[in-house]
């Protein structure tokens, strides 16, 4: 039985065995009254369980093994923390095990009291090889639990997002604008670049950036010499006065420039060349005072998609680079689709990270009321629910489709999921 273990934990918390005329392996009477809370950390599996053997009820803990024997082999007869254990719940009861104050500790075996269809069915999703585990089962799965299972997911999507933000308030000393700054050039670089968007913003702080923010030939400068794409050489003026610039803020500043290496142009449409991005970048940062502060203070997302509107004219009306032309001549526009996505990937994990931290519930809510005011994301990951017949509404649903797939489908953790749960509660 594959995965055993957590197989076990699922069968225990979800009561998925025969109660019925329910004996300890000695044979005592045995009633679950409470299977407890699944312990993640270090001891008993389960605690705060309740158990009634014979006339006596028990308040403890519960231990779990796929075979009673393991209980030695992991030392726990040595280990007082283990004491407390009123239970220990096995697929195979193949020997007595005691505490380490000497006591014997009850026993329930599960193998003859698990459906076997139910554990069919687990070992079909754990073995299958297709896009989801479940694929030939989604179409069973109601749409009432896909809905409910779909908000708990965009809110630990959030939540997961809000992690990174808090980290990186506590490497810049709670300061908000910076690490707005370098969540938005991570946006700004998707998922090809975004990493090195990061990156730069981080090498590149805002508050230097603040000193010359007046003229955007600086702002430009500081940011690509940073980047590590000035290094030349260029015969046209614009980089030659970029790279002129760059070079006096280098000294004065004692500035560190990144690799190139981390900037990535292959298989990219032109209009997402990284170079492209820190123009439009640098653009955002120029036009507007306080961004953070203005991204929180919006109340709708017209104000926001306002707010990071920028066009490119001059040099990048006919460049997407520093080496190559663009024949189109036309301005460049951030568009609307990036917007959207800065939207979802940036200002949304910021107000739910800033609501948190100021306990202000509705600043919480209004991340999730943008998510889904916006439309779906739309690529291959999205198409692949389409296919299953699960088409989202907003970009709630295709950020919940996302960590589905992500978080739970990949890492086969159908034990953990409401839409698995449902099809091994109904294993046909």
């Amino acid at each position: 039985m594959k995965h055993s273990e957590e197989l076990l934990y699922y069968i225990w918390k979800h009561r998925c065995f025969d109660h019925s005329l329910l004996k300890t392996a000695s044979g005592e009477p045995l009633q679950v009254l409470q299977p407890g809370i699944r312990n993640h950390h270090a001891g008993p599996d389960f605690l705060q369980s309740i158990i009634r053997i014979g006339q006596t009820t028990w308040a403890g803990n519960v231990e779990m093994h796929f075979n009673a024997s393991e209980w030695t082999s992991h030392r726990h007869e040595t280990d007082e923390a283990y004491n407390t254990v009123i239970l220990h719940v096995v697929w195979s009861a193949d020997a007595e095990v005691f505490n380490e104050a000497g006591l014997k500790i009850p026993c329930l075996e599960l193998q003859s009291r698990v459906d076997r269809q139910m554990l069919k069915q687990y070992e079909d999703l754990m073995q299958n090889q297709k896009w989801v585990p479940c694929e030939g089962l989604f179409h069973t799965v109601n749409d009432f639990i896909k809905e409910s299972w779909s908000h708990r997911l965009m809110a630990e999507r959030l939540e997961s997002k809000a992690v990174a933000v808090r980290q990186a308030l506590d490497v810049q000393g709670q300061n908000w604008e910076e690490v707005c700054f370098q969540k938005l050039a991570r946006a700004l670089g998707t998922q090809v670049n975004g990493d090195a968007m990061e990156l730069l913003a981080s090498c590149t702080p805002l508050h230097l950036i603040g000193k010359h923010k007046d003229q955007l030939l600086h702002v430009e400068a500081l940011l690509f010499g940073q980047s590590g794409l000035l290094e030349g050489p260029f015969e046209e003026d614009y980089p030659l006065r970029l790279q002129a610039e760059y070079s006096f803020f280098k000294n004065k500043y004692h500035l560190r420039p990144m690799n190139a290496s981390h900037w990535k142009f292959l298989r990219l449409r032109p209009a997402n060349f990284p170079t492209i991005r820190i123009a439009q970048l640098a653009k955002i940062i120029y036009t507007t005072d306080h961004l953070f502060s203005k991204l929180m203070a919006a109340q709708t997302i017209k104000e926001i998609i306002n707010s990071l509107d920028v066009t490119l004219g001059g040099y990048w009306t006919d460049h997407y680079s520093f080496k190559s032309e663009s024949r189109s001549g036309r301005f460049k526009k951030l568009g609307l689709s990036t917007i959207q996505y800065i939207l979802i990937n940036a200002v949304a994990p910021l107000l739910f990270c800033y609501g948190e931290s100021q306990d202000d519930l509705q600043r919480k809510e209004k991340s999730m009321a943008y998510l889904q005011d916006l439309p779906a994301e739309s690529n291959a990951l999205i198409s692949g629910w389409i296919k299953l017949g699960w088409n989202p509404k907003h970009a709630l649903h295709s950020q919940a489709q996302i960590q589905l797939k992500t978080q739970y489908c990949d890492e086969k953790k159908c034990l953990q999921c409401s839409i698995g749960h449902q099809i091994l509660k109904f294993a046909p």
